[in-house]
C-alpha cells in the first residue's frame, strides 16, 4: 500500500501572507479558513495523510498570545475539517513535531528532559484534539529526536 504525504506548510502561509517574524501556528486560530484551504488543496492533490501546523508548537519554542493546547487543538480541527470534505477514501491528520530550536546538553543548554516535557505537552495536546498520529520532523540532533520519539510513544 502506498500512502503519500503533503508537503510543506510554511512556504504555502508565506504565499498567503505570513510576514517574517509572524508566528505560523497562531494562524490555526487567527486564519483558520487558510490553514484549511492548504489542507484541502494537499488533499485534492492526493495526498492521503495532512500534517498539523503545529511544526514550533512546543513550550521551548512557541511564545504566542495564546495557550499551546487551544493553538494545538485548532490546527487539529483546521485539519480535520479539511479531511471531511475529502472525497473516497479515509484521510488522517498527523500531529507535526518539529524541533525546539534548542542545542540539547552538551553541546548546549538545554536538558534531555525538558525536551521530553515539552514534547510530550505537545503529544498529550495533539491526543486530547483527536490526532491520528504523530509525525516527528526535521531533527538533526538524534538526540533531541530520541526526547520526541519517546514522547510519543508513551
Amino acid at each position: 500500500m502506498i500512502t503519500l504525504l503533503d508537503g510543506a506548510m510554511g512556504t504555502q502561509l508565506q504565499q498567503r501572507g505570513l510576514q517574517p517574524g509572524e508566528i505560523p501556528e497562531l494562524w490555526n486560530l487567527t486564519r483558520p479558513a487558510d490553514i484549511t484551504a492548504v489542507h484541502r488543496a494537499y488533499l485534492e492533490a492526493g495526498a492521503d495523510i495532512v500534517s498539523t501546523n503545529t511544526f514550533g508548537a512546543n513550550r521551548a519554542k512557541y511564545h504566542g498570545a495564546h495557550a499551546l493546547a487551544d493553538v494545538i487543538a485548532a490546527a487539529i480541527r483546521n485539519a480535520k475539517a479539511a479531511a471531511a470534505e475529502a472525497p473516497g477514501k479515509p484521510r488522517f491528520v498527523a500531529l507535526d513535531v518539529g524541533p525546539t530550536g534548542r542545542l540539547l546538553k552538551p553541546a548546549g543548554d538545554f536538558a534531555f528532559e525538558d525536551a521530553y516535557a515539552a514534547f510530550a505537552e505537545q503529544v498529550r495536546a495533539g491526543a486530547a484534539a483527536g490526532a491520528d498520529l504523530v509525525m516527528v520532523e526535521t531533527m538533526s540532533d538524534t538526540f533531541e529526536l530520541k526526547a520526541a520519539v519517546l514522547a510519543a510513544k508513551e
